[in-house]
């Protein structure tokens, strides 16, 4: 941990920082686009979608190669200022099985630099990557379980009579976690129960007006047991939170947006 109560102060007073609750922990979401828990160090990021831009380009977008490098340079700097023991990438982290292929040496360095700078470093399955790159450090995983938390990459509902899973390795208090196959509800998996989940795979965005002025950003979603990550890759677009997958999982009463704008963070 590399921050301070000064630093985060700073931070909170130009609202580069707003501190929430979730789960009876406080985290810091950082305007950036990461989610950082104090009290256990770790750093949550999601939807890196690397090689996004390579991958469409194949199919004749013309967009330029710096996609990649751009998100894991802005990934690089965060780690710095945090320094935390462990970085957690939600899923989608990479856009498709043959993104390694594509991606450049300089770019692959960087990010083997990247992960080796962190103590622990864990890839959460994604639909768009259910399988690690091969010669990529960190430790791949179905999903993560610290007390009544599970960081996954989209939300399962936990039934009284579960089945075993093999989800990451716990800390050593730490209960397995069981799971059943999800119900859905017009192709979308229902509202979770049970566990507090950290998810990405939604890629969130909002608009507000104020003032008159029309503003429009990624966003993090909070309800009572679901805390929704925005994407964090260079090229990943959004879903907005009144489409209706969206407020299935978090209805308007029930959620707290708080909307990435210009360098700041705020509750829309």
């Amino acid at each position: 941990m590399a921050i301070s109560e000064q630093w985060l102060s700073a931070q909170v007073a130009v609202r580069s920082i707003s501190i929430v609750k979730f789960a009876d922990l406080l985290w810091l979401l950082d305007t950036r686009g990461v989610a950082y828990l104090p009290a256990l160090d770790w750093l949550v990021v999601s939807d890196l979608h690397l090689e996004k831009g390579s991958y469409l380009r194949s199919y004749g977008n013309p967009l330029p190669s710096v996609d990649s490098v751009a998100t894991l340079k802005r990934l690089q700097q965060i780690i710095r200022d945090y320094n935390p023991a462990r970085v957690i990438s939600l899923g989608d982290s990479f856009h498709d099985k043959h993104s390694m292929s594509r991606m450049t040496a300089e770019d692959r360095n960087l990010l083997c630099d990247i992960i080796n700078s962190v103590p622990k470093w864990d890839w959460v399955e994604g639909n768009h990557d259910p399988d690690l790159p091969e010669g990529i450090p960190g430790n791949p995983c179905h999903e993560i379980v610290h007390s009544n938390v599970v960081f996954r990459h989209e939300p399962e509902i936990y039934e009284p009579e579960p089945r075993e899973t093999e989800p990451c390795e716990t800390e050593p208090h730490e209960k397995e976690s069981h799971e059943k196959e999800p119900s859905t509800k017009d192709g979308v998996q229902a509202k979770p129960q049970a566990k507090h989940q950290i998810i990405g795979h939604y890629h969130p965005k909002i608009r507000k007006t104020i003032s008159r002025r029309r503003f429009s950003g990624k966003c993090f979603v909070v309800t009572e047991d679901l805390f929704i990550m925005p994407a964090f890759g260079q090229f990943t677009g959004g879903l907005d939170v009144d489409e209706e997958v969206m407020l299935v999982l978090a209805s308007k009463k029930s959620r707290a947006c708080y909307m990435l704008y210009d360098g700041t963070i705020f509750k829309a």
